[in-house]
């Protein structure tokens, strides 16, 4: 039903609204690991990061790039939100034991420290969560199932609006 009004936005409005849905969704997670102790693991981290550049490309674009380019701007954000949707889905895949746990989750680099006692008071400070762990779920989703379907909702929003224009 709103799919019809789609083609009624504007690539400017589009920009606008896809920087604030990705600002939205990093505070929500700044918010869930500062004030509800969620802490992320390494997958997460980099599920955030297409959330960073997706907004951050959103807001260069709303006021960096020529009219006649914006469109392809926000085809191009699609895109990094499929990324996204796939980064996340082999989140839940790891979490489920579907697939094997990547090294880099698993994985401690001791060598920047210089005595036990300086590596004991890092480890103490810093929570370490594997990526298979599921740190906080709803309706038996994980926060990496959430995080593939906004993703792939937003890439699916970003698509059909340019083929509407």
């Amino acid at each position: 039903m709103c799919l019809k009004y789609l083609h009624c936005l504007t690539p400017r409005i589009m920009l606008g609204v896809l920087a604030l849905i990705c600002a939205g969704v990093l505070i929500a997670a700044y918010i869930m690991e500062n004030y509800f102790d969620i802490h992320p693991c390494q997958m997460c981290l980099y599920e955030r990061d297409v959330f960073l550049t997706a907004g951050g490309l959103s807001l260069l674009s709303f006021f960096i790039v020529p009219m006649r380019f914006k469109p392809y701007a926000v085809l191009f954000i699609g895109f990094i939100f499929l990324f996204g949707a796939g980064l996340a889905s082999y989140h839940v895949a790891i979490q489920q034991q579907w697939v094997e746990l990547p090294s880099f989750c698993a994985a401690n680099d001791f060598s920047a420290f210089e005595s036990i006692e300086s590596l004991k008071e890092q480890l103490l400070k810093t929570p370490f969560v594997r990526c298979d762990q599921v740190t906080w779920s709803l309706f038996g989703l994980s926060l990496a199932a959430y995080n593939a379907l906004i993703s792939l909702i937003l890439a699916l929003f970003c698509g059909v609006w340019f083929w509407k224009k």
